[in-house]
């Protein structure tokens, strides 16, 4: 398992600084393309330091109180195409891979979480046929605030999708403690882990998360954490996020890689 960063630090200095893949990203929340970076510039941003594209993520709904948000499905879908196109650049993948960051759960009066969750599943279902075509990995981020939030939830999605395409980002401080501890977690998961992050977490004093930030700097048991990826899982890169300073990465990059 090799580390990796967000954007924001220098290609070159990356390499310089031990990490060997950056995750990039399409253009969040909206139903369009224009605000995707091209195939070029993602390459140019990785060029400097000879990087592996981690994955490319798309926040969007896919889902809304009443079902399946249509545009944002061939919105996914087209990005599939996309990032498909990028496959000489994906590094220790065995496929290129395209991160869905699901939003918000729909929350409106009369919603009908029957519809959601069907929804979800019919969404899934087209992306990841398209997905399957092209040989590109559709990695949902599990996020407790989200339509998909709990490692349990996910795997309700993929018995009725059953596509060899639809795979997990796990970052374990968005789902753990409170939706499936953490070992149960990556143990459920493991076979459908591709692509893993890195943050850590703070509590409020009712016991629920109210924050987050770099590793090293909240609760999250990173030994058991790491070490449940490294003997459970075959996880190419695992991408630090959080860190606002220099000295936050360098120390998050140094806790991940003492406990590899």
């Amino acid at each position: 398992m090799k580390i990796g960063l967000m954007p924001g630090t220098p290609a070159a200095e990356m390499r310089e600084l031990g990490f060997e893949a950056e995750q990039m990203f399409y253009g969040w929340n909206r139903q369009d393309d224009a605000g995707d970076p091209t195939a070029e510039a993602i390459t140019d941003e990785l060029r400097p330091g000879k990087l592996a594209l981690a994955a490319m993520t798309v926040h969007i709904d896919l889902v809304g109180p009443q079902g399946v948000i249509q545009a944002d499905v061939d919105r996914a879908i087209r990005l599939v195409g996309r990032t498909a196109a990028l496959k000489g650049l994906s590094g220790d993948n065995a496929r290129p891979i395209l991160i869905w960051h699901p939003s918000g759960y729909p929350e409106a009066p009369g919603v009908s979480d029957s519809a959601v969750f069907k929804g979800l599943c019919a969404a899934m279902r087209s992306i990841c046929t398209a997905a399957d075509r092209q040989n590109v990995d559709i990695a949902v981020e599990l996020t407790r605030g989200g339509s998909v939030g709990s490692a349990e939830g996910f795997l309700r999605i993929k018995d009725q999708v059953a596509s060899p395409a639809l795979k997990v980002c796990l970052d374990a401080a968005n789902i753990v403690p409170d939706r499936t501890p953490l070992e149960r977690c990556v143990r459920m998961l493991a076979p459908d882990i591709v692509i893993a992050h890195g943050k850590d977490s703070h509590f409020g004093a009712n016991g629920e998360v109210a924050g987050y930030g770099p590793i090293g700097s909240g609760k999250l048991d990173y030994a058991t954490y790491m070490h449940c990826l490294r003997d459970m899982c075959n996880v190419p890169y695992f991408i630090l996020e959080y860190y606002q300073t220099r000295e936050e990465m360098l120390r998050a990059r140094d806790i991940v890689m003492q406990l590899l």
